[in-house]
């Protein structure tokens, strides 16, 4: 619920100081995550040891089930609760998902080439591994694009991170920033969104998300048929208003329209060709597939009767049929 402008959490602090000491994990997501552990905690232990009670009774005394039924009571429950203990660290981990893949390459590459040539030649190995790539062109620009998307999907993070913060809710949820890849234009970013943020509110400030992405334009969308799940497309470069070589221009260079005139020659009776009506109507009864001649519709005279078409259908400039 909103809370008339005062961005506070329940201990009386704002939430923009409590995150001013943090740097990867905001702590008023970890209080938040300790509260819902205690309850998702409790809930599930209770319902284990019920269900595990029920079970046990089949194969156990009572005294021997009650006290299985609370060891998985116990057991369910630490495990439930640790899950949602460890969340925010898990969303951040997978938010960082792709530079902790690069950095685990990089070390194991450093460490496989330590223990077979030693440090020294390990290092300078690794540094040509990782820099001789980007002097080639079409691999400088894989890496680059891909290098982008990671940036992306931080920058979304720290645009919905403000978007939440300006509606003043309280226990805000953020969205689960799920993937990105490259397009021709820019990039294109999956979201989860959960309660706090809606794909309005990001229609709404598309300016100030293409600004925080670094970017010139963006659009919001839905991606399924969730409303939660909604599709994200920077776009940083116009690819059509970029110049396109047009061969065929060049290929007209240098061609004068005049050198090609059309010529129109006129056909008559001295060459051969038949043009009498009849044989012109023959040749189109031909064409058109009808035979014994094309037969006239009838038309409607203005009280509705049926009139036939006209004896003589030559007088006049056009039959009254056609």
């Amino acid at each position: 619920m909103p809370s008339n402008g005062s961005n506070r959490t329940s201990s009386g602090r704002s939430r923009s100081g409590v995150r001013a000491g943090q740097t990867i994990i905001d702590t008023f997501e970890i209080d938040s995550a300790k509260r819902r552990a205690k309850i998702v905690g409790i809930l599930a232990g209770v319902f284990a040891g019920l269900v595990g009670f029920a079970i046990a009774l089949t194969v156990k005394d009572g005294a021997a089930a009650f006290l299985l039924a609370v060891v998985v009571a116990f057991a369910t429950g630490f495990v439930a609760a640790g899950l949602v203990l460890i969340w925010p660290g898990l969303r951040m981990a997978w938010h960082w998902a792709g530079e902790l893949v690069v950095l685990a390459l990089v070390v194991t590459v450093w460490a496989l080439l330590n223990a077979w040539a030693g440090p020294l030649v390990a290092l300078g190995a690794t540094l040509l591994l990782v820099g001789v790539p980007w002097l080639f062109r079409p691999v400088c620009r894989f890496l680059v694009r891909w290098a982008w998307c990671m940036i992306v999907r931080h920058r979304i993070r720290v645009a919905c991170d403000a978007f939440i913060e300006g509606k003043g809710v309280r226990g805000s949820v953020m969205p689960l920033i799920l993937w990105a890849r490259p397009t021709d234009s820019g990039e294109r970013v999956w979201l989860w969104l959960r309660g706090d943020l809606t794909l309005d509110d990001l229609r709404d400030r598309l300016t100030e998300l293409a600004s925080v992405c670094w970017a010139h334009e963006a659009s919001a969308e839905m991606a399924g048929s969730k409303a939660a799940y909604v599709v994200v497309d920077i776009r940083r470069r116009d690819v059509l208003a970029e110049g396109v070589a047009m061969p065929v221009t060049e290929m007209l260079e240098g061609i004068d329209p005049d050198s090609y005139p059309v010529e129109y020659r006129r056909v008559d009776d001295s060459e051969g060709v038949d043009l009498t009506p009849e044989s012109v109507n023959a040749e189109l009864d031909a064409l058109l597939g009808t035979k014994g001649g094309r037969k006239p519709r009838q038309r409607k005279a203005d009280d509705g009767q049926t009139t036939a078409p006209d004896e003589n259908p030559d007088e006049g400039d056009m039959p009254a049929w056609v």
